[in-house]
């Protein structure tokens, strides 16, 4: 139904255009015929003028009324003649030009007239006899004709310079709408292509609220570019990466004939092919269509805030095309530059675009996050293990680095508190500051991440007084051990809490599998029965966590760390979730909810979660039966119909345990130990999408 609604609406606009289309023809149509009426009239009115103006030469010299002019007359004559030249200096554009032409004739002619009849005043001695005072009359009546003919003149060369100004816009709007109209009719012929095949949406597309549904299934379902018959298909990836260090990972990867075999730092967005016939514009609109539709595939929300505008340039062979109004095309058509080994297009976006892409958080976020580091330098990450601190700190680190020409891989240095003391932490910052303060900045890292800060004992002690030549520290810390205020006063740390529930967190689970999907579809077509098993991971991840807020605290949580493992097979995936769920969340989930039930006793009515399981299972078939079931006499939950109807109740009872929950709600509980030992049974790959985030 509502595909159907979608095509209507789309069937609607189109005739709208086509409609708006035809009434703008017709317009140019009639426009065109005034302008053709004005020229003929125009043409009239100058044969009348000439025929005009040879009567009154005919009547001046049948008067005899042609003289020598007088000096007076000879040196206003050259004023004038002057006058004219400098003006015509000054003529700058056909506009201007016109104007000046339609206005300076009357003058000249009135002004040459003038003069003629001074110099014919002062040169007769006499009053002339009767019957030149009737040729005079006559020749003032043919002047004053021929001054209105003029004036007559430029009121239509006026009108005629505004028509053209008019038909000119409206070709661009006609040139415009026709454009639109192509581009609505094949989305049009897109849609019905969807509405007649078989295609499958992924559920967290369907449900999204956030987006356009005609621009969601364009943007997803689009198909690829057509093939030109002798156009030569490319790959066109995104660098991964700050752009002023593209040019050196450019040189070592694909620099003296090398094939970018091993390169990393970039990712695969899609395939284009580019033929003898195909221009830049042409490739220009391909790689924007190509970067939008992939990032609404990773993000069908729109939360990444990344479009076109987010490229800063891209490099095809040896040419280099910038997207900015004073650049010029390279001096060959793209064909010319995809010669020989060059089978890659390269993407590279904007500094703060790059590393919202690269680590899939909100632009947004990511701005307000390089702004804290380099304008306060120390910075802390708080939230519950698993959340993507360790990830996001990293990919903090590297672009602080590369934003002050300096390589991350010497420029960063992590300091894991994991198996270290207070002291030893003190001992390593002491030693950066007596470095710093002998000025040999060349050897000291730029960013200093300090991991599990909260393992390291009292921050009081382990920190110490830090110097402020210090260089940059960002930290991670779990959120059950966050002292806020000690740190930011003592220190000077600014604090970002990084929670299951608010971006970055929120949306990375999906982001990252989404990404992972995409590459494995690009290499090997559409996959929908594992994009519906990837698009029920995040729904799951948020109930286990609404699970865990209801029935213990609201700073206990589970990351996505734990499902960043899901193999990219079905079979394999089904193995490997079955496994996670009986030796890791059910688990974790149960001694969760024994902690809260005595800690803030019974808040809710008790569900099994694993029932959510069970009834929204994505792999074909039934569900499997050993999945383990949580039930309420698991946690020492007491199921007797008379204990529960007399809790529920006892109001004394319910505000004594909501006083007791905000009493506890920031004290230290158990939960690093149990996320540290759910989330360490779960290995990742180092590469992009699918490494471990803390």
């Amino acid at each position: 139904m509502i595909t159907y609604t979608i095509l209507l609406l789309q069937a609607h606009v189109v005739a709208a255009f086509e409609q708006s289309l035809s009434s703008m023809t017709q317009r140019l149509q009639n426009l065109t015929a005034t302008a053709e009426k004005k020229d003929s009239e125009l043409s009239e009115l100058k044969a009348a003028m000439e025929s005009l103006r040879a009567q009154s030469s005919q009547v001046g010299i049948g008067l005899g009324l042609a003289r020598q002019p007088s000096s007076d007359s000879v040196s206003s004559l050259s004023s004038a003649c002057s006058l004219e030249k400098h003006e015509k200096k000054k003529k700058k554009g056909w506009l201007r030009s016109s104007f000046t032409k339609a206005f300076s004739r009357n003058a000249k002619v009135t002004k040459v007239q003038t003069q003629q009849t001074e110099s014919e005043n002062e040169r007769q001695p006499s009053p002339p006899p009767p019957a030149p005072i009737d040729s005079g009359a006559e020749v003032a009546e043919l002047q004053k004709q021929l001054r209105e003919k003029d004036l007559v003149l430029t009121d239509i060369r006026l009108e005629a310079l505004s028509s053209a100004h008019q038909l000119e816009s409206l070709k661009d709007t006609v040139m415009k709408m026709r454009s639109e109209m192509l581009n609505l009719k094949q989305n049009n012929e897109r849609l019905q292509r969807l509405v007649g095949g078989s295609t499958t949406v992924p559920p967290d597309v369907v449900n999204s609220g956030t987006m356009d549904p005609i621009n969601d299934l364009i943007a997803i379902e689009e198909p690829p570019p057509e093939v030109e018959p002798d156009g030569k298909r490319i790959v066109l990836t995104v660098y991964l990466g700050q752009p002023h260090c593209f040019e050196k990972y450019y040189v070592e990867h694909y620099g003296s004939d090398g094939n970018g075999i091993n390169a990393t730092g970039e990712i695969a967005i899609a395939h284009t092919s580019v033929g003898a016939a195909t221009s830049w514009s042409q490739l220009d609109n391909a790689v924007r269509r190509a970067f939008k539709q992939h990032v609404a595939r990773l993000d069908p929300g729109g939360g990444l805030g990344l479009g076109g505008d987010s490229i800063a340039c891209y490099k095809l062979g040896e040419s280099e095309r910038r997207f900015d109004s004073t650049s010029q095309p390279p001096h060959l058509l793209p064909f010319g530059y995809v010669i020989g080994c060059v089978t890659s297009l390269h993407i590279v976006l904007q500094p703060v675009a790059a590393l919202a892409f690269e680590a899939l958080i909100p632009k947004g976020v990511a701005q307000r996050f390089v702004s804290l580091l380099s304008e306060h330098r120390r910075l802390v990450l708080c939230g519950a293990p698993g959340t993507g601190k360790t990830h996001l700190a990293t990919r903090l680190a590297e672009f602080h680095a590369q934003s002050l020409g300096r390589d991350p891989a010497e420029a960063v240095a992590t300091f894991n508190c994991d198996n270290k003391s207070g002291k030893e932490l003190r001992q390593y910052l002491n030693h950066l500051g007596e470095q710093a303060a002998t000025g040999d900045n060349n050897v000291l890292p730029c960013v200093v991440v300090l991991d599990n800060l909260h393992k390291a004992g009292p921050l009081a002690d382990a920190l110490g007084s830090l110097p402020r030549n210090l260089p940059c520290l960002l930290g991670t810390m779990a959120q059950s051990a966050c002292s806020a205020t000690s740190l930011q006063l003592q220190h000077g740390f600014r604090w970002v809490l990084v929670a299951p529930h608010m971006e970055p967190a929120r949306g990375l689970l999906g982001r990252v599998l989404r990404r992972r999907l995409a590459s494995l579809e690009l290499e090997q077509g559409l996959q929908p029965e594992l994009a519906a098993v990837l698009g029920w991971l995040p729904r799951v991840w948020q109930h286990l966590n609404a699970f865990l807020e209801t029935h213990s605290s609201g700073d206990v949580a589970i990351g996505p760390r734990l499902f960043l493992g899901c193999p990219l097979e079905l079979d394999a995936a089904r193995a490997w979730f079955a496994d996670v769920w009986n030796y890791s969340i059910a688990p974790y989930l149960r001694e969760a909810a024994r902690e809260g039930l005595q800690l803030y006793g019974r808040r809710a009515p008790w569900t099994d979660p694993c029932q959510f399981i069970l009834e929204t299972y994505p792999w074909p078939g039934a569900p499997p039966q050993g999945l383990t079931s949580i039930t309420a006499r698991d946690i020492g939950i007491d199921t007797g119909p008379s204990s529960q109807a007399d809790n529920d109740g006892d109001p004394l009872l319910n505000m004594l345990m909501r006083l007791q929950e905000a009493a506890n709600y920031s004290s230290p509980h158990s939960n690093d130990s149990d996320c540290n030992s759910l989330d360490s049974t779960m290995t990742h790959d180092g590469n992009i999408g699918t490494e471990s985030v803390s």
